[in-house]
């Protein structure tokens, strides 16, 4: 007879607007480990080195928040009780009643454990407190996360070659997910 394994519990998340500067350069810290540990082996060091100077930085940043964006910083409570930083998010409400995730990164400790899906949670919520009946975002066609999307109910919508600059393109899928508005 097998014992059945013990789900682990979720840790406790926290999420932060990012409003200070502090925080803004806390995010950037963040988004250059988690570029260079995720996104190396998927689309290259050369693209990698261009978007992060070009888009995960703290001017970037700023200027994204600026324009309306909101940043959260996601924290998950370790067994001191102390808060740590593990990943971070983006979001822009858009007319016609929809949310774009524009951003939503995990350091790699953070992935597999049910954070991903308790963050998504949360960004979903937001948008229904808001009246918005979609949600969406695009990630890279040979990312992973397309499959965990997908577990969240997100469907593929549409194939997107964005020319970026610098002589590179970003090759994603447009991905939806309907809202029940509150």
């Amino acid at each position: 007879m097998s014992a059945a394994a013990t789900p682990q519990p979720v840790p406790r998340l926290n999420f932060v607007p990012v409003t200070r500067p502090e925080q803004v350069a806390t995010v950037a810290a963040l988004a250059h480990q988690i570029w260079y540990e995720y996104y190396v082996p998927l689309i290259g060091r050369p693209q990698v080195d261009y978007m992060v100077a070009k888009f995960q930085n703290v001017p970037a940043m700023q200027t994204q928040i600026d324009q309306g964006y909101e940043y959260f910083l996601v924290q998950r409570q370790d067994d001191t009780g102390q808060w740590l930083d593990i990943g971070y998010c983006a979001v822009e409400e858009q007319p016609g009643r929809g949310m774009f995730l524009s951003k939503f990164y995990l350091h790699h400790a953070a992935r597999g454990s049910g954070t991903g899906r308790r963050c998504m949670e949360f960004i979903e919520e937001l948008a229904r407190r808001r009246g918005l009946a979609l949600l969406w975002l695009t990630v890279n066609k040979g990312n992973p996360a397309v499959q965990a999307y997908q577990k969240l109910g997100f469907r593929i919508a549409a194939d997107l070659v964005m020319d970026i600059g610098g002589g590179f393109v970003m090759d994603d899928y447009r991905m939806e997910k309907a809202l029940d508005v509150l």
